[in-house]
């Protein structure tokens, strides 16, 4: 009798772990046309490049790609933690790049080297880039940091490529009067949304043949329905439906995961995600609470309007 599930449905691996891989991207028409845009961004020397996208939309495994592809030819700093001073920000920058520069923390010292360093690499045809994912969460003057940064170039081309990577609020901030100048800027624009019913159903059976599947696929047109229905197509949680779909299906001895299995899976991860949402409230949570509040508000005026004629 097989012990783990991985075993009973023929996997080598658990083709649904939540951590981004490279090896099981699923290149769905946005995904690709966005990996295409950082392509681009590298090699014509464009200034900035702005990538966003939900959470769990496979934002982190598409920079993870477009790393690996570029680490031999380019110098790529990744800012993780975002939430930093200019200068905490530039220090972060020139260290992940390498780039010695005085111990006195001095910006303009530092500005300093770090053209050098451009110039240096630029005349060595190496690209550098500075990446920031969760782009959403930088404070304002670090962000205007960023702009003048993009400033260091020469009189025929970009020396830096900056690539910022956030939620879909990042295009609403940079939409602001305060950064109307960073935002006109941005040469190249791509986004990421939820996959299709057909997308999702290709989604599943392009991990499980990349983990070893030797069916042709172990979810039944149902239980892909199921899944895409439940998860409206977010790929984090398709891949949290689909691996407790399977595990409900060892337990029932089903050779083919159905509608039923996936349902059940789907109803514990949903409950999972309502109970994260009460403990963390998600953007969506947080823009109704302030809509409600708005209708509030315009209804104590109104209110008070109506007593006072």
């Amino acid at each position: 009798m097989s012990t783990s599930y991985l075993d009973f449905y023929g996997l080598q691996e658990d083709p649904f772990r939540l951590t981004p891989d490279p090896a099981y991207y699923y290149p769905s028409s946005e995904h690709a046309n966005a990996l295409m845009s950082l392509e681009y961004v590298m090699n014509n020397r464009e200034g900035f490049c702005l990538l966003t996208g939900e959470p769990g939309t496979g934002k982190t495994t598409l920079l993870r790609i477009f790393i690996n592809t570029w680490q031999e030819q380019a110098e790529i700093a990744l800012i993780m933690t975002p939430r930093l001073r200019p200068e905490e920000f530039l220090q972060a920058i020139l260290e992940d790049l390498g780039v010695i520069y005085p111990l006195s923390g001095n910006k303009n010292d530092m500005i300093k080297e770090f053209r050098d360093f451009l110039l240096e690499h630029a005349g060595q045809g190496r690209r550098v880039a500075i990446v920031v994912d969760e782009a959403q969460q930088l404070p304002d003057d670090t962000l205007e940091e960023l702009r003048l940064l993009s400033n260091l170039e020469t009189e025929k081309e970009k020396l830096l490529q900056i690539i910022l990577v956030g939620q879909p609020e990042l295009v609403d901030k940079l939409s602001s009067a305060p950064f109307r100048q960073l935002n006109q800027r941005i040469s190249v624009r791509a986004s990421l949304s939820h996959l299709s019913s057909q997308a999702t159903a290709d989604y599943l059976a392009t991990r499980l043949h990349r983990a070893g599947a030797r069916a042709a696929t172990l979810f039944d047109p149902t239980a892909s329905q199921e899944i895409y229905r439940s998860s409206n197509g977010v790929p984090r949680l398709i891949n949290l439906i689909a691996s407790r779909s399977l595990m409900v299906g060892f337990l029932e001895g089903k050779p083919v995961v159905q509608q039923r299995q996936a349902a059940l899976a789907a109803k514990e991860v949903v409950q999972q995600e309502r109970q994260a949402e009460k403990r963390n409230p998600t953007r969506t949570a947080q823009l109704w609470w302030l809509a409600a509040a708005g209708v509030v508000a315009l209804l104590v005026v109104l209110l008070v309007m109506f007593w006072r004629g």
